[in-house]
């Protein structure tokens, strides 16, 4: 028997989702790069790409079940599992997504030729994992380009079954590498498209003629493609598999509809877009779609979860840009911005976890542990001086409005000993702005805020503690203090460039506790957020949750919430909200400020740690 390649599969399916994901990154970049080019939105654009991918990752699905499946699915109310996939029903569903997002963001720009080269370049991409896989295979051939397909293969099953081989063959019949053709049938449609574009006048023609090119190559490649690689469409109709029927008439469609526009083409002046969609519109639709890939996340497969994320985080970065821009307020906008790491943190659910043998001991002996954050404030402090006794008490007072936005990373590695307790230590840096203004005299001074911050600690059930040390340019609130001196108060904060980090906690974190935490706030402590005591409880839960209340040591009337959120015992959420009512009855007190608010917020990632 002439020899021909024999392919391994038992790699196929890695191979299959890399290719996959792989098509849709190519896809997505060069329909982003042909938006940016024709100055679209970006907002805008970058939500429509998404909204258009989710429809096509779903219609490539729902349109390959059977009626008796469609059946069952509504009796059932439930979504069997699917790893089909047909090309018509994402088209269809993606064109229809595209029509509604168009009415819907008012959006007046044409965007059909965007995707004239990006679709066949997923195509040949993603064929190429097919190929590895041993779908779509081919015919039965003796040419010497001819593959052939081991065990436990799509091809050496249904071939087996029909009889074409036997036990003892361990590799099945050679077939055409219908999968390369159609990699091959990809790349020739996008010379195609570049070659004819000038040709078109139409916007919409071009999109059009890379249809009609790539239909036609579809067709062909189909008489070379064995009939039982076809979900649906593989039965014969006369000469033709159905298949090739829809592509000849989609064909045909196409082409008409192609020279109809061509000839009727006027050129028409530009409309611009004078109603662009609201911002509030635009968020409530990215949490829309957000929301839909929670619910259908168990139907998606792995490389799907990985395409829809990747469409999803570029719709999430530029939206917090937006959200940010839109606030003025330099008080808050951060705090409106870092809301939309909600919906990134619910994406990130949706990626399964990794399996572990029932073997493997059920808590983590150790692991390392990354992540980051932002503070931001606006508060005002009010040192007090006094001297004298009596009648002869003279007290001088001084309002200081502070404001920070700081950031901050770190790494830390926890190991349990034998004993049950837990050992940690790691490293923080951070930078940031913070600016001092008094009231009274309206002088203000600005600095730069950074620093490193090494640190240690030592957890058990009852009793916990850490110590660190903060160097750096530092700046620390010192509150409402009332201190004996002749001077006048010049600063609501001091400066140093050593700080001590101090921790300690008594209780039982699954139940009820108390902490003290003196610059030992993740990501950053400095300046408002450095002298904190805490109660709090973690609800019976064993996974680490801890929700605590307390107050400032140094702030007067003030009062913060904190968290510690474990989710998939992976990743961690750590908030913070700290606010203090200000005293009104002073006349230099500003009444329009007088309640203070300080935000936090963490979020960190735990590699190796297991449940």
């Amino acid at each position: 028997m002439e020899k021909h390649v024999l392919i391994d599969i038992s790699n196929g399916s890695l191979l299959y989702q890399i290719f996959y994901v792989l098509a849709f990154v190519v896809a997505y970049v060069i329909i982003f790069c042909e938006g940016y080019k024709r100055k679209f939105p970006l907002l805008t654009w970058v939500l429509i790409i998404a909204g258009i991918r989710f429809a096509v990752v779903i219609g490539t699905k729902i349109f390959t079940y059977s009626a008796e499946e469609w059946r069952f699915m509504l009796e059932s109310q439930t979504f069997l599992p699917n790893n089909q996939k047909t090309m018509f029903g994402g088209f269809l569903l993606g064109t229809g997504a595209y029509l509604l997002l168009r009415y819907l963001f008012n959006f007046r720009h044409s965007v059909w030729d965007t995707v004239a080269i990006a679709f066949p370049a997923a195509v040949s991409i993603q064929s190429m994992g097919c190929f590895f896989y041993g779908c779509c295979f081919g015919k039965a051939v003796s040419l010497p380009w001819a593959v052939r397909y081991p065990v436990m293969s799509l091809a050496h099953y249904h071939q087996f079954e029909s009889g074409a081989i036997t036990f003892n063959d361990l590799y099945s019949l050679p077939v055409h590498p219908v999968q390369l053709y159609q990699c091959l049938g990809g790349l020739l449609v996008i010379i195609l498209v570049i070659r004819f574009r000038k040709y078109w006048k139409a916007q919409g023609s071009i999109l059009l003629s890379s249809i009609v090119f790539f239909t036609l190559i579809r067709f062909i490649i189909e008489f070379f493609r064995d009939p039982l690689s076809n979900k649906t469409g593989g039965e014969m109709l006369w000469v033709l598999k159905q298949v090739q029927w829809q592509y000849l008439i989609f064909a045909v469609l196409m082409t008409l509809l192609l020279f109809w526009r061509e000839k009727t083409f006027r050129v028409k002046p530009v409309v611009l877009n004078n109603n662009p969609p609201g911002l509030k519109l635009q968020i409530a639709f990215l949490c829309a779609l957000v929301l839909i890939f929670l619910l259908l996340r168990g139907w998606f497969t792995l490389p799907e979860i990985i395409a829809l994320n990747i469409a999803l985080l570029p719709a999430l970065l530029i939206s917090g840009i937006e959200v940010y821009r839109s606030f003025a307020s330099l008080r808050y906008r951060w705090i409106y911005a870092l809301i939309l790491l909600l919906p990134l943190l619910l994406m990130s659910q949706t990626l399964p976890s990794a399996q572990t043998d029932s073997t493997t001991i059920k808590k983590a002996k150790s692991y390392h542990s990354i992540g980051g954050g932002i503070a931001t404030g606006d508060f005002i402090d009010a040192p007090s001086n006094h001297y004298g006794e009596g009648c002869d008490r003279v007290t001088n007072t001084r309002y200081f409005n502070q404001k920070y936005t700081i950031g901050g990373i770190g790494y830390s590695y926890t190991k349990e000993t034998p004993e049950k307790y837990m050992i940690r230590y790691g490293v923080n840096t951070f930078f940031g702005k913070y600016s001092q203004n008094i009231l009274s005299s309206g002088i203000s001074e600005k600095e730069n805020i950074f620093g490193i911050n090494p640190c240690a600690g030592i957890d058990s059930k009852w009793i916990g503690g850490a110590l660190g040390l903060h160097i750096g340019n530092l700046y620390y609130s010192t509150g409402d203090r009332e201190k004996e001196s002749m001077q006048i108060p010049v600063t609501g904060s001091f400066h140093t460039v050593f700080f001590p980090q101090f921790y300690f906690r008594f209780g039982e974190v699954r139940t009820f506790f108390g902490e003290i935490h003196i610059a030992d706030q993740f990501p950053v402590s400095t300046p408002g957020l450095a002298f904190q005591f805490h109660i709090g409880t973690g609800f019976g839960l064993e996974n680490g949750l801890k929700l605590r209340f307390g107050t400032s040591l140094y702030e007067h009337s003030s009062w913060l919430f904190s968290a510690y959120i474990p989710i998939e015992n992976r990743i961690i959420i750590e908030p913070l909200f700290l606010w203090s009512k200000g005293e009104k009855d002073n006349y230099e007190y500003p009444k329009g400020i007088s309640n203070e608010k300080q935000f936090s917020v963490g979020l960190s990632y735990r590699f190796g740690h297991k449940y």
